[in-house]
């Protein structure tokens, strides 16, 4: 079952979330920022006579987060939106969002996925619930765990990291989102996975293609048709010849006897491309920016080593790459006792969550000396993004040899900075610096 909204005259379905249609993304760049108006606490939230549309408009900086805190404020823990001219809530206080990502029996995870990627994805454990994610997520996850993603990172991508940057370091500036946020991540997992050379640059295209599958659905066939002429092959030799990448780690898992087919490990690996690359890579770009408007910031880091986690840790807590996480309440409930109608579209507000005051002091301040807390970034409960401590780790990597690598590290004085954007993916699309020239 589908609901068909019309927004500006196109036909918008409802699992049509993750990435809008062409004609949408051409008004998210004329949109304008609409205040939240005075609405009671179970009507449409509004901007004079128009309801507050949180996903067409790019919200650039602040704007997201003056937002999200400006309906926490108004209506409590969650609040009535509108989601690609969908009628829709979103969670916002920390509590909530937690509780919402354990209620996997009332709220599944799953079902907005399988909308959204599995046409040209295919099936994969994000996409499933219950005891069939359970089974998938066990047969996946033993490649992603701490021990061989930290040996991964010491042995393969700090070194990839240098010599990405050997590339534009003796120029003296660059862009350092084209030139290496964009990249590293992609360039990273393949050679994780254990795929030929040859491919990495194409693959950020090949991932924001599968995104696109509803908006774009010949797009995502190439592409995923693209990615599974280079993986199959990888896929039939590593059945005979295993070696210690990714790929042979899935032929071999087996959880109770139960073992992945040709198609599922295809499946798999196209999604890792899809949506832990791309992340990974969208909160580089953001890491990067942040600290790269804190001149001091960046400076004590380098001067303070120990602090680099910090910085990371933080900076998952205050612009996560995913601010909105968009499910489908198949059967409807009860979310911080407003009832939610079957087949609405619950956002989970993970950007204001991260910044509930109930939960963190000072919560807007970026503040790499705040005290280690869970945040919400990757999840809660059994749909917790089993990539996480690769993740991390990526970004601390990345961030240490920029560092190591880019003395006197500045921004462009003479370009206009953009700022973290996007209610769906989060990133920065271009940093132009400058540095002392080895």
């Amino acid at each position: 079952m589908e609901v068909i909204e019309v927004v500006g005259g196109a036909a918008v379905r409802a699992t049509n979330i993750l990435t809008p249609p062409a004609e949408q993304r051409i008004c998210t760049e004329a949109a304008t920022l609409l205040p939240v108006g005075t609405g009671d606490r179970m009507g449409m939230a509004t901007a004079g006579n128009e309801p507050l549309e949180i996903a067409l408009n790019p919200m650039p900086g602040r704007h997201l987060h003056d937002h999200l805190r400006a309906l926490r404020d108004e209506h409590g823990p969650i609040a009535p939106v509108h989601f690609y001219g969908m009628p829709s809530y979103v969670i916002l206080d920390y509590d909530e969002l937690r509780a919402f990502f354990t209620a996997q029996e009332e709220f599944p995870g799953g079902e907005v996925y399988k909308h959204q990627l599995e046409s040209t994805i295919g099936p994969t454990f994000i996409s499933m619930d219950g005891s069939e994610h359970d089974v998938y997520r066990q047969l996946v996850t033993p490649a992603f765990r701490s021990r061989a993603t930290t040996r991964f990172v010491d042995s393969q991508l700090t070194p990839l990291a240098h010599q990405m940057l050997d590339g534009i370091v003796s120029a003296g500036e660059g862009d350092l989102v084209t030139g290496f946020a964009d990249r590293l991540p992609f360039w990273a997992i393949s050679r994780k996975l254990g795929l030929p050379d040859g491919y990495e640059d194409r693959q950020r295209g090949w991932a924001h293609a599968l995104l696109s599958e509803l908006s774009d659905p010949e797009g995502a066939k190439v592409a995923s048709a693209e990615l599974t002429e280079l993986i199959a092959p990888v896929i039939a030799d590593r059945r005979s010849n295993p070696g210690d990448d990714v790929i042979s780690q899935l032929v071999a898992n087996d959880y109770n006897g139960r073992r992945l087919t040709d198609a599922e490990v295809l499946s798999h690996v196209r999604l890792l491309f899809a949506v832990g690359a791309t992340t990974t890579s969208d909160a580089l770009s953001n890491l990067l920016w942040t600290l790269l408007n804190r001149p001091e910031l960046l400076r004590r880091l380098r001067e303070e080593p120990d602090s680099r986690p910090s910085a990371v840790r933080e900076l998952l807590r205050w612009e996560p790459p995913v601010p909105l996480l968009p499910r489908m309440a198949l059967n409807g409930g009860v979310i911080a006792g407003v009832e939610v109608p079957p087949m609405s579209i619950v956002l989970g507000g993970i950007a204001s969550a991260n910044r509930d005051p109930g939960r963190f002091a000072d919560p807007d301040t970026f503040d790499i000396d705040r005290p280690d807390t869970d945040v919400l970034t990757f999840g809660f409960g059994s749909k917790f993004c089993p990539g996480s401590h690769l993740a991390k780790l990526q970004l601390l990597a990345a961030l240490e040899v920029v560092l190591d690598r880019l003395p006197e590290l500045q921004l462009l004085d003479d370009e206009p900075v953009p700022e973290p954007s996007g209610c769906n993916l989060r990133s920065v699309s271009s940093l132009r610096c400058k540095w002392t020239a080895s």
